[in-house]
């Protein structure tokens, strides 16, 4: 075969797909079946795969360890490799043996932990790159950092052929402007720095923006009353009773309820949130949600990632049927010993609902041999937003969800979780429906209830 008869094929053969295999090390690759699309691929009289795509993506890799070597043995024509899917991996940088591969257009590296910028220069030698992603790693968490200024146009400046940055294309203005920071050798941190100095302004420059000010106080008045009671009133009487707001808020449980009454306990912790101290708890709009869908479920397995103080554990174990079963996570121990005494006060035992200690993806792992679950019919996500897309996919990889299970997930509209609902709304093995709702209390906040049923690997 012709190199010219080669090319004609690669370019129409589908990729090859080793997404979502868990893969730890890229030698596990000679040994790992590829995923199957619609149409099968070709091979070389060798054995070797004719195209020139290859997908490691939502996998587990921190290196690139023998890349070349691997790729070698999986592709007739390796050197001809043009996309490279590396997203949603554990890689701290971007790895030299990227940059052997000339013929490479595509390589997606959001999702990853990546941390220093500075890693794109690498990707200076590769003529043909046209799309790149950096989305979704540390990077991001710089101050600053967007796909806009100054971030987009130091990669601009730096791979001027790109075409396509973070699945935004680049426009004639991008490109102008990346010229002018070329000629002035302007660096982001020097940018940061010019922004800083803009604070240094006259009174008479600052008195004018205090209208500005006041509008934006009175636009988001509930985020700046939310901000006061969940973060400076809060942290105020932790400095001055020496507890946290869940063992304070335990306190007025025991004092006020009667024990061995879900409901009561739970009416108790929201007249505790609504007239002391916020309790930034999930609140009783959302709980009925929760209690309904758990009853229409009626999973025999149920699991929870994010405790708390225990809210919406008890909504779940009322709503439990006969023989259901509860496992709740939790990673601070603090906070797991309240809740273990709530979920105790409200009658419900280890056998119903067992708390588990732990951060979830070092729980999740364990869940099928330590825990003896093979499988949650149901699943609430309610710990950290931006964990959620992290251990969904570990609940796959591990094949703890059954086709049919239902996983709900909260806080994904405020604070939000962007990356999680758009890759469940994208893999395609997810129905997704919002319950709009808004944050207790502050009903002007709005938020959502995720409802995604799971429709099996692809």
């Amino acid at each position: 075969m012709s190199k010219q008869d080669y090319m004609n094929i690669a370019v129409q053969e589908p990729p090859l797909d080793y997404s979502f295999r868990s893969i730890h090390v890229i030698q596990d690759l000679t040994s790992e079946e590829p995923r199957r699309g619609l149409r099968p691929l070709r091979h070389s009289k060798s054995g070797k795969s004719l195209t020139q795509s290859l997908w490691l993506n939502n996998n587990v890799l921190n290196d690139l360890k023998d890349f070349s070597h691997v790729v070698s043995q999986l592709l007739e024509h390796p050197e001809k490799l043009a996309w490279i899917d590396l997203s949603f991996n554990d890689l701290t940088s971007i790895d030299p043996v990227l940059t052997t591969f000339f013929n490479l257009s595509v390589l997606y590296l959001h999702g990853n932990s990546i941390q220093r910028l500075g890693e794109v220069n690498k990707l200076a030698v590769l003529p043909r790159l046209r799309s790149l992603t950096l989305h979704g790693n540390p990077i991001e968490e710089e101050k600053g950092y967007s796909p806009s200024l100054p971030h987009r146009q130091y990669v601009l400046c730096t791979l001027p052929c790109v075409t396509t940055f973070d699945f935004s294309g680049v426009t004639k203005a991008d490109r102008t402007t990346a010229e002018v920071w070329k000629r002035m050798n302007i660096k982001p941190k020097k940018v940061r720095i010019k922004q800083n100095t803009l604070w240094t302004m006259s009174p008479a420059i600052a008195l004018a923006f205090l209208p500005l000010v006041v509008t934006l106080l009175v636009r988001y008045r509930h985020y700046f009353r939310l901000l006061v009671r969940t973060v400076l009133l809060r942290s105020l009487r932790d400095c001055l009773s020496g507890l946290r707001i869940e063992e304070r808020a335990f306190s007025y449980v025991l004092t006020h309820t009667l024990p061995g009454d879900p409901g009561h306990i739970l009416t108790t912790l929201d007249h505790w949130s609504s007239h002391c101290e916020y309790l930034s708890h999930m609140g009783p709009i959302k709980g009925q949600i929760l209690m309904r869908l758990v009853e229409e479920k009626a999973p025999a397995s149920v699991l929870e990632l994010g405790t708390y103080c225990a809210y919406s554990t008890l909504f779940i174990a009322r709503a439990l049927p006969p023989g259901g079963r509860l496992l709740t996570v939790e990673r601070d121990p603090r906070t797991a010993a309240v809740a273990e005494k709530l979920i105790r006060l409200a009658g419900f035992d280890e056998r119903t609902v067992e708390l588990i200690v732990g951060r979830s993806e070092e729980v999740i792992p364990r869940l099928r041999t330590q825990y003896q679950l093979s499988r949650a019919d149901l699943v609430l996500l309610a710990h950290r937003p931006r964990c959620y897309l992290r251990d969904l996919q570990l609940l796959e990889a591990h094949a703890l969800l059954p086709a049919g299970a239902t996983v709900l997930a909260d806080h994904v509209l405020f604070p939000g979780a962007p990356r999680f609902l758009q890759y469940t709304k994208s893999c395609g093995r997810y129905r997704c429906r919002l319950h709009h709702t808004g944050l207790p209390d502050f009903p002007a906040i709005k938020d959502s209830i995720a409802q995604l049923t799971y429709a099996g690997p692809g």
